[in-house]
């Protein structure tokens, strides 16, 4: 997908503004199995947390509103870098990305109050213990994009041009265009033939 945690959950709308929309992410247990599928939960978590959503509705839609809008402020500021990269006029009404940063913070200031400094190899790095706060997988996907926005990694962001996901181009020339080259890839190369085909046919 993204090629990045923080892309990843940004990618979890299909076609946003189309008749196809999809939202991975779009319900609590959504939301707990993208997040056991993507590796931040343990299974075991996750049936934990489910379990622990029925106990408490409104903490358990306070979740998603909270997820939905970090998930918001990860597209508004990586879709902003990725039009940076690729030297699209910005235009009068884009914010530069830091401006997005006062939104991200506190989903930032709040991964930190709640995580472990563990050892990892010759570091240290942060992990979150195994509890029932129903956003404990908000926490590694704020990280991730601090961490994104502060790495090298990202010249690279680039935003698909098919659909709306965002990814990271490790080609070594720069230059992939798709976030899924047999997706939306294939797709314009098909869009591209019978458009060629077409034209023959006139001629």
């Amino acid at each position: 997908m993204g090629g990045h945690l923080a892309l990843d959950f940004a990618n979890t709308v299909d076609d946003p503004q189309g008749h196809q929309r999809y939202d991975h992410a779009g319900t609590y247990p959504e939301l707990v199995g993208w997040s056991a599928r993507i590796g931040i939960l343990q299974s075991e978590q996750a049936d934990a947390l489910l379990a622990a959503a029925d106990e408490h509705p409104h903490v358990r839609s306070m979740t998603v509103r909270r997820a939905h809008a970090l998930r918001r402020i990860l597209i508004d500021t990586f879709t902003e870098i990725a039009v940076i990269n690729s030297d699209v006029a910005a235009g009068p009404r884009r914010l530069s990305p830091s401006m997005y940063w006062d939104e991200l913070r506190p989903f930032v200031t709040e991964a930190v109050a709640h995580a472990d400094l563990m050892p990892s190899d010759s570091t240290y790095q942060l992990t979150w213990p195994e509890t029932t706060r129903l956003d404990v997988m908000l926490g590694p996907i704020g990280l991730a994009a601090l961490d994104l926005l502060t790495s090298s990694q990202l010249s690279r962001l680039k935003k698909c041009a098919g659909c709306p996901w965002l990814f990271l181009d490790q080609s070594k020339n720069l230059s992939r265009r798709w976030c899924a080259m047999n997706d939306c890839g294939t797709h314009e190369k098909i869009r591209r033939y019978v458009t060629r085909r077409a034209a023959k046919k006139r001629a």
